[in-house]
Formats: C-alpha cells, sequence, structure tokens
C-alpha cells in the first residue's frame, strides 16, 4: 500500500502541477493540503489562482476567503490575498464588494500597490462600462464562432459533391505547396482556401497564365 502524503508534500506538488498548468490535479492537492490547519492560509490562495485560471471566479472568491479565515496568514501576505480577492470580485462586476476589500488594504496599508487608482476607478463606474464593452464583445465572438461551426458542415457537403472534398479527415488535411513543403490545415481553414477559387496552386497557375 502507497505511503500517503503528507500536507507538505501535496502542497509541493500542487505548486509544480500549477506550473505546468494542470490545474485540476493541482486544485486536488491544494484541497487536500488545506485539511492541515498549518497549510489551510498557504493552499487556498494557490488553489484560488489555479480556479480563477479556470474561469470558475466565483469559486475562486471563495477559495480567497478561506485563506483569510487562517490565523497563520501575517497582515502582509493577508493585504496580498485582499488584493487578489478585491480583483476577482471587480472582475465579477461585484463593485461594491471590491470597493470594500480595497478599503481595508487602503486602512492598513493606503500606498499599497495600485489601490488608491483601483478604488477611483471602481466608484467612477468605468469599469461599469468595461465590462459591458467586454460581455458585448464577447457574445459577439461567441455567435460568430456558433454561426460558423454551423455552416462548416454544410460546406464540406457542398464541397464533397463538387470533389474537392472527397477523402479529407474531419479536423484537418494536409497538402503541399510547389516547394514540396507539407502544410496542416484546420478544416476552417481549408473550406475558406477552397471556396474562394480552388487551391493556391490553382490560383497561383491561373496568374500566371493571365500575365502571359
Amino acid at each position: 500500500m502507497p505511503q500517503q502524503m503528507s500536507a507538505s508534500e501535496l502542497y509541493e506538488r500542487g505548486f509544480v502541477l500549477m506550473q505546468l498548468r494542470m490545474f485540476h490535479p493541482a486544485i486536488d492537492d491544494f484541497q487536500t493540503a488545506a485539511r492541515d490547519a498549518r497549510y489551510a492560509g498557504k493552499a487556498y490562495v494557490p488553489m484560488a489562482l489555479c480556479l480563477k485560471a479556470l474561469g470558475r471566479q466565483e469559486e475562486a472568491v471563495a477559495a480567497f476567503r478561506q485563506a483569510l479565515t487562517s490565523p497563520l496568514v501575517s497582515p502582509v501576505e493577508q493585504r496580498h490575498i485582499l488584493y487578489q480577492l478585491g480583483q476577482t470580485l471587480e472582475s465579477l462586476g461585484r463593485w461594491a464588494e471590491s470597493l470594500e476589500v480595497y478599503g481595508w488594504i487602503r486602512t492598513g496599508d493606503p500606498g499599497f500597490r495600485d489601490v488608491a487608482q483601483r478604488m477611483k476607478y471602481v466608484s467612477s463606474g468605468k469599469g461599469r462600462f468595461y465590462l459591458r464593452i467586454r460581455d458585448w464583445w464577447g457574445a459577439l465572438v461567441n455567435g460568430v464562432g456558433t454561426r460558423r461551426r454551423a455552416l462548416l458542415p454544410h460546406m464540406q457537403t457542398v464541397l464533397a459533391q463538387t470533389g474537392h472534398g472527397s477523402g479529407w479527415p474531419v479536423e484537418t488535411r494536409t497538402h503541399s505547396d510547389r516547394s514540396g513543403i507539407s502544410c496542416s490545415l484546420s478544416s476552417d481553414e481549408a473550406v475558406g482556401i477552397y471556396v474562394q477559387s480552388g487551391s493556391p496552386s490553382r490560383r497561383m497557375r491561373c496568374q500566371e497564365k493571365r500575365a502571359s
């Protein structure tokens, strides 16, 4: 039976996994390490950063708050955790909460990083405008991607009927140009090239004929 890893070993392995961007197993290690009171404050912070990297912002907020409950967190460490918490709340549009968090930091250290500027920014309403633009742009990009994915199978069917698409793999196809260099194209890129006016080499031959 394998020997159970200590909280210290899990914490260290979690950091290695986080650096390798293996966020899910890193979170598991940090969660287990946090059961040891000596590592609760330490483990919840990198766990929150992993959750942020995965887009799980609400869970990151909860993890930062958990880190702050540890009696082993020093005042300096507390300010850094509060700063990360404030940024996360800000990204979620939870303005009143982020302003409150920045206020706690400023009370203990008025010159801490850019807290004064962030408080001014959040209070001014510019952050709200930025988030509305960000959300609108994200919705637009997602909409375009969805329509493109919906169109792609139809275009592949058209190409197959005209003889261009026969034998293509679903995801990629590889072609060679005149120099013999192989190029791997995604199916989206391949459809775009062939729908416009055939293969690149075909367009090149047409241009040479017109020039002569």
